[in-house]
This record gives C-alpha cells, structure tokens and sequence, in this order.
C-alpha cells in the first residue's frame, strides 16, 4: 500500500474556557440578564432546518438574547439570504452555501474577532476572502456511497465493496438480476443535482489513488500557487463516471444543473429501482427510517490501486455578519450578533448546533463531542484520519462540475475540458462568472414542456413577455414561442438558467405599430399550429399589455383569432398606434427564407428580400437579448422572489365551445 496522509489539513490546538454558563469565550456582555422576552435583543438568521438546540444554548448562555431562526428552504437559502441583503432587511447572521458572489459584499470582515481564529488552520485558510475573514463553516457532514444492502445480497453480494472494481461487480450482478434498476436502466445517480456537490464527487473519485497521496499533496500545493494545472491532475477523474455511463448504469443527462431533468432519488432508492447513490450521512439515515423493506449503507470512496478508502466531508453552510449591523444605532445587535457566533465557534457550541443538523464532524480545533454514530462503513476513514476535505474556490468548483458534464455528455473532450477550467482558474472569465451568478429566486415552477409556450398561455411564456415589456417600457410585448426553450424552476436562479430559457441572440427592438399590424401579427402565429410530425411551430405568440382570444385548429379548419383587449378589458383600438417590443428576429435581421422570421413580414424592417413594413417604424434597438431582459426582470424585483402565472392573457376556444 502506498503511504498517505492523514489529512491535508493542519490542526492547531485551541483550547476555548467557557465558565458556567457565562458568555463564551471571546464573547462581549450585552446585558445583565433576566430579561422578560420584550427586552430581549433580537438577533435574526436564516436556515434550512430548525435549530432548538443552538437556540436554546444561546438563550440559557444569553439570557439577553432572543435567538430568532426562521426556517427557509435549502434550495432557495443563497437567494433568499441575497434577497433580503439587498433591499437593507437582510438577516443579521448571513447564513449561505457558497461565500462568494456578491453576499460576500455585505458581510462584515470578522478577522479581528477572537471567534474566528477558533478553527483549523486550513479551513480558515480556503475561507479567506481577499486576505479577510468573512464567514465562518458550520459543522460538517460525511458524503460517500449509498447502496441498497438487501438487493446486493439478492444479487449474490456477500459483503461491502472494498474496492472500486468490486463496486462495480455489484452493479453488474444486480443489473443481471433486474435489480436496483429502473426502467430507464439507471442504476447510479447523485443525490444532488447542485454542481458543487457534483465536482465533489468527482474529486472524491481521485483521493483514495491521488489526491490522498504525496503525488496529489504536492499537486495541490502546487495548484494552489499557480504552479500546475487541472491536466496534469484530475485526467482520470471521469473513468469510473464514464464507466458507469458506457454500461447505462449512470445517465449524464440527469446530472445537469436543470431540475426538471432530475431523477427522483429518494423515491426510487425507497422503492428498490435504484441501486447506488451518493449522499451525505443525513441522506442515509433519512432513506433507512423511511422504509421497512430495505436496508442501505454507505460506502466512502474506493481506490482501483489497493490504496485504503476515504470518505469527504463538508461544511453544511457559512455563517457570517450583516455588514449593516455596524450601522448607528445597532451597537447592541452587533455585540448580540457576536456573541452567537462566539457561543457556535465553542465546543459547546458546535455540539448543539451538531444535534440539530445532524451533523458528522467540527472544524474547530478544539475537540468537539459529535453525538450519533459514524456510518460502519465509514468509521475506519474516520478513526484513522482518511477524511478530505474539498478546499477549491466554491465558483470553481461549480465551473468543474458543469463541464466534467459535458464530457460525459460528449459534448466536449477532457483535454479541452480541463483546459478551461485551468483557464478560468488562472485568469477569470467573464461568461463562466455569469452563469454563476446567482440573478434572483423564484417562488415557484415556471415550466416549459411539451411545446407548450408555441400553443397556450404559460407561466414562463408571460414571464419572458413581461420581462421584455419591463426592460424597454413599451405598450405590449411579445415573444415567439420558438425562443423559448427551457424552464425556471423554484429556488435560486443562476445565470445559465436564464441562457438555458433563452439561448437565441437575438435582440430586442421597439416599434411603432399600427393597430392593425398588431392583430396581423397575432393571426400570423396562429398559422402553424398544426405541422407534420404534431411539434407546433414556433410563430406563437407569447404576450404582455394585452390578451387575445382564439379558435383552435382542427383537421378540416385552421386556427382563427377572435378578440384582442386590454388587460382590464377595454377595447384594443386597430386605428391608434403602439410601442411594441419584439425581436430583431420577426423583424427580418436573418430574413424570410426557409421560415427564418417565422413569417412576421408584417414587421419587417431589416430584410431586403421581402417588402418593407407598412404602418410600421423603428423606435429602438436596444442591443439587448430575450436573456438580457430576464436578468433585468430579476434584479428590479430583487426584493420579491419572482413567480409568473396564467392569468387569462390567451384563451383557447374549442370546437365545442
């Protein structure tokens, strides 16, 4: 066996006094105590689950502090905590899975603080922001393989995996039984669609053979002072990945950073169609009190070199403090504030908060007493010092993830792959960096499918329209339903999720219309309902300022259009003119032939191949795209999180009718 290394992170003992039940270690006094709940100081934080425990540690520590933690999905943590920053009714503990992005803007630098030299050298160190220390990790949680115990013994598995070639034997033999398999034939899946626990995974596939090694430490530090590349490190990081996709036993397309793409993994692991996942240790106890049928135990990652296994641990969050707390008339709050962070940067602390998220280890540097069991098939990494830590940038790592997919989706080679993300590493680039910038929230589903957006009124159609009609100020606006291709799911939205929307680079004009160029423009996306093949075309309209009713097509007659009105019902007026915003697409910029500007000569004022428009006249070019308008949309209603509904804009009238 090759020699290792406990860990690539170095400890330093720290020892925090705390008396009785005073203050922690650190802590700043903020009152005398005995407070009635009126006179309490309200200190606010965000978080995916309760937290009865730390509150109550607070409380009994603090008697002059009234902890108040308010449950918010894990999903929407990010943008909900950067929601709020914004409008000046952020929370006083920031709470947030990736410091980086604009949240680190509205923290406050915390290196001055006693607290925040409490933790291991090398977690402080990836932590640095600029040299300052802005957040700080909360306890963190075990991840490693998932597997379904009773159908591996159905299949003739007698024991854990110890190795990487025997994980796979196990997936060979259940799949030759039909066990642990959907009916798609996957039989592997993460349990994390979000690319930073993606680029986790396959960086875990690199430690027990690499990255835990002296060849990978040396790497690393190299890597860290711009000395190496991703190339010369992460080659192989794919092999099992792909091995696991040649055999159908991994889709890549369910990895993608899409939700609509996504493989329910609780369910299916629960009903028995899913053989193998990787998940946190809170992940396995959730699956294993949620069914009476099977049993599942984890696995920590698998070497292919007879090297010993080792399992990743991660901080389920950061915590840090609302910048505007140093503002005038909060000294209090502040001092509260830092007395929390205090009081969780303790051993007792950290316990208490390690209760309620069930969570697997500290990284202070002071022991901490973890409460529950570490996993069997884990507790040999643990004992024995076999647990990395993940210390990449949180952009990088997302970067990482996304385009190791696309490699597995053929879509790009590793080479290339690779090189990019050395390229991004080492000089910035300004496309990745916006498809990774959190735009805004969403407060629900907004979904594209089944071609809908080309037939119907949606929620995503009206949210494109809408958006166009905000950014250019226009009377109406439109949106062929050709240029929209994806959906908007609830929680936080990204950059590439707007790209994902909106893929076209197109820009947006604004005319001045006739009335009656506006209903000949309705009538003209109606004309392609039906095609050979039944994929509606793409002319239909999406719209904003106003509604319209039509008939729907049948076999022996086409679509009619019926009435236009206003929202509020009044009459549209074909004699007036309007602002109108549409593509430069309708407007002829890729012409007419082959059904490039799906029809709309009616608008043409671009293409010399077809008529100029009558009744109509360029306003405004605006540069901007359909994916432009949508981050707009986002940021001037970033203190709401964004939801669009059918709300009677399009009716259908059918044959009956």
């Amino acid at each position: 066996m090759k020699k290792r290394f406990v860990s690539l992170i170095s400890f330093c003992l720290l020892v925090l006094l705390l008396a009785g039940c005073g203050p922690a270690a650190g802590g700043v006094s903020v009152g005398s105590g005995g407070e009635s709940a009126s006179e309490r100081i309200p200190v606010t934080m965000l978080y995916m689950i309760d937290l009865p425990n730390f509150e109550k540690l607070v409380e009994d520590t603090y008697p002059d502090i009234d902890l108040q933690v308010e449950r918010n999905a894990e999903a929407t943590i990010d943008g909900e905590s950067e929601r709020r920053l914004r409008t000046g009714h952020g929370s006083d503990i920031i709470t947030t899975t990736m410091p980086t992005g604009d949240v680190v803007s509205y923290a406050m630098d915390l290196s001055a603080q006693e607290f925040a030299s409490a933790y291991q050298a090398g977690i402080s160190q990836s932590l640095l922001i600029g040299g300052r220390t802005l957040f700080l990790p909360l306890p963190g949680r075990y991840s490693g393989y998932i597997y379904n115990v009773t159908l591996a013994a159905q299949a003739g598995v007698t024991g854990p995996p110890a190795d990487a070639g025997e994980l796979m034997s196990m997936l060979d033999a259940a799949a030759a039984r039909g066990l642990g398999v959907g009916s798609d034939g996957v039989m592997f899946v993460i349990a994390s669609n979000d690319m930073t626990n993606l680029s986790s995974y396959f960086i875990g596939t690199q430690v027990p053979d690499f990255l835990g090694l002296g060849d990978g430490i040396i790497w690393r530090e190299r890597l860290t002072r711009r000395e190496d590349t991703f190339g010369n490190g992460m080659a192989h990081c794919l092999n099992l990945s792909a091995a696991m996709v040649e055999k159908g036993y991994l889709d890549p397309a369910h990895l993608y950073n899409n939700r609509g793409n996504m493989t329910p993994v609780q369910d299916r692991m629960l009903e028995g169609t899913l053989m193998l996942t990787y998940g946190t240790v809170h992940f396995l106890n959730t699956l294993n009190s949620g069914s009476d049928r099977y049993e599942f135990a984890m696995l920590p990652f698998l070497s292919e070199e007879d090297n010993h296994p080792w399992t990743i641990a991660a901080p389920a969050a950061y915590v840090g403090l609302n910048a505007a707390l140093a503002g005038q008339g909060r000294e209090n709050v502040l001092r509260a504030s830092q007395n929390v962070l205090s009081l969780l940067s303790s051993p007792e602390g950290q316990a208490a908060f390690i209760r309620d998220i069930g969570a697997s280890q500290s990284y202070l540097a002071a022991d901490v007493p973890i409460s529950g069991e570490v996993p069997e098939g884990l507790a040999d990494c643990v004992s024995e010092g076999y647990v990395y830590n993940v210390q990449f940038p949180a952009k990088l790592l997302q970067y990482f993830g996304r385009i190791l997919v696309s490699v597995l989706n053929g879509e790009s080679d590793m080479e290339d792959a690779l090189g990019n993300v050395d390229h991004y590493f080492l000089a910035g680039d300004e496309e990745v960096e916006y498809d990774q910038t959190l735009i805004g929230v969403a407060a629900g589903d907004m979904i594209y499918e089944n071609y809908n957006v080309r037939r119907e009124e949606t929620a995503i159609g009206n949210l494109v329209a809408d958006a166009i009609r905000e950014m250019t100020g226009a009377d109406m606006a439109f949106a062929n339903g050709g240029s929209i291709r994806g959906s908007i799911y609830e929680g936080n939205v990204f950059g590439s999720d707007l790209d994902v929307v909106c893929p076209y680079d197109n820009t947006i004009v604004v005319l001045k219309a006739d009335g009656s160029v506006v209903r000949e423009m309705l009538a003209n996306g109606l004309t392609r309902l039906i095609q050979e093949g039944g994929i509606p075309g793409g002319r239909f309209l999406n719209v904003s300022g106003l509604c319209y009713s039509y008939r729907a097509p049948t076999a022996d007659s086409p679509a009619e259009l019926l009435d236009i009105t206003f929202p509020d019902g009044s009459a549209f007026d074909e004699t007036r003119t309007y602002t109108i915003a549409v593509t430069s697409y309708m407007c002829g910029a890729a012409g007419y032939l082959d059904n490039n500007g799906d029809g709309f000569t009616m608008l043409n004022v671009y293409s010399d191949t077809a008529p100029p428009a009558e009744g109509v006249a360029l306003e405004e070019e605006t540069g901007r795209t359909v994916g432009d308008a949508l981050q707009f949309y986002f940021q001037a209603h970033n203190g709401e999180a964004i939801l669009a509904r059918p709300e009677g804009r399009i009716k259908v009238v059918t044959e009956d009718e």
